[in-house]
């Protein structure tokens, strides 16, 4: 149960003196007994209704927390229903018994119905007024979680949205892309033109793979060829596939793109040797095998791919992982059937 005022101690001790002074007023003006409030606004009739006040207060609050730990298969308006009249119910039972005890103990005579009615009265009032506050409360409650849940879902879908969008236009890319297709125009037109053809290949696939959840390893594989003749035209090493032997399968589209990509730029850069990489199919994985020469600052680790495996947790339960070794590091990226089935 959320806090709520009703429950604070300050509350609990306040609010019944002055509901209680409230219902010892009421009762005198039903009565017409307007005169007694100068002769004995104080006296025990005051104190028996701040107790009874007290008594069903704290009963009310009590039966909140009772029927909060109730979890059935009601539907919620019977669940009310039954809570307000076994409320009342209990109140009444609880005013009555006060009742008696206290005319038959000082005032030494039975009260009669119209009396019990009064107080009855005013008190279930007090008592469904004590729910209602409550149930409000609950209610306004559980539309404001639902709106901010809501709120929260809208943002993380912006976010990923965003994120998304950076992935397809993969602004870093483009611009070297263009830059180095300034220099090379006036050095080498007909490289120029063979770097126009790999960069108009890859985005391309880029663009079109936002309509497609999964795609073959072999169309991503020819992508891949594509991206890395156009990093051999960047200031990065110079990259290749060594080795290429895999089987049929599927895999998220840009995942081995986006690895190949990190993976050049996590090496230090060098012009006399080959940045080398091995793609082959091992059990229920893809592997990329490489000997890792890295940056300093710019290390390739489970990190470097955290987003990738997060979109392959939404196809499989295996994991995508990063494993070093002393001169390899493979990373293993879960092969993907079409009519693969989660096992979440």
């Amino acid at each position: 149960m959320k806090k709520l005022f009703i429950h604070h101690p300050l509350f609990r001790l306040l609010s019944p003196l002055f509901s209680g002074a409230l219902v010892y007023l009421l009762i005198l003006l039903i009565n017409n007994n307007i005169a007694q409030i100068r002769e004995s606004f104080l006296g025990q009739e005051l104190y028996i209704c701040i107790a009874l006040a007290y008594i069903i207060q704290e009963y009310a609050r009590f039966s909140l927390l009772l029927f909060e730990k109730i979890k059935g298969t009601e539907k919620l308006f019977w669940k009310l229903i039954i809570q307000v009249l076994s409320s009342v119910a209990v109140c009444i039972v609880l005013v009555s018994g006060v009742m008696y005890i206290y005319f038959s103990t000082i005032l030494k005579y039975s009260p009669n119905s119209t009396e019990l009615l009064i107080f009855n009265s005013i008190f279930a009032v007090i008592t469904i007024i004590y729910l209602a506050l409550y149930l409000s409360h609950q209610f306004l409650y559980k539309i404001n979680t639902n709106r901010i849940e809501e709120e929260v879902i809208a943002k993380r879908d912006v976010e990923e949205d965003f994120v998304a969008f950076k992935k397809g236009i993969n602004p870093e890319l483009l611009f070297e892309s263009l830059e180095a297709l300034i220099v090379l125009m006036k050095q080498h037109p007909e490289a120029a033109e063979a770097m126009i053809d790999n960069f108009s290949s890859v985005y391309r696939y880029i663009l079109s793979r936002k309509k497609r959840e999964l795609i073959s390893l072999e169309e991503e594989l020819n992508a891949l060829q594509e991206l890395l003749q156009l990093y051999n035209h960047l200031p990065y090493r110079k990259t290749r596939l060594a080795r290429v032997n895999t089987e049929e399968s599927y895999v998220v589209p840009g995942c081995l793109l986006l690895t190949v990509e990190r993976i050049i730029k996590s090496t230090i850069l060098s012009k006399d040797q080959d940045l080398l990489l091995d793609i082959t199919t091992e059990g229920d994985f893809i592997l990329v095998c490489y000997s890792p020469q890295e940056k300093l600052r710019t290390s390739f680790t489970d990190e470097a791919v955290a987003d990738i495996a997060y979109s392959y947790q939404f196809y499989t339960s295996k994991t995508l992982s990063v494993i070093e070794e002393a001169l390899k590091k493979t990373i293993q990226i879960p092969k993907l059937t079409l009519n693969e089935s989660s096992d979440h």
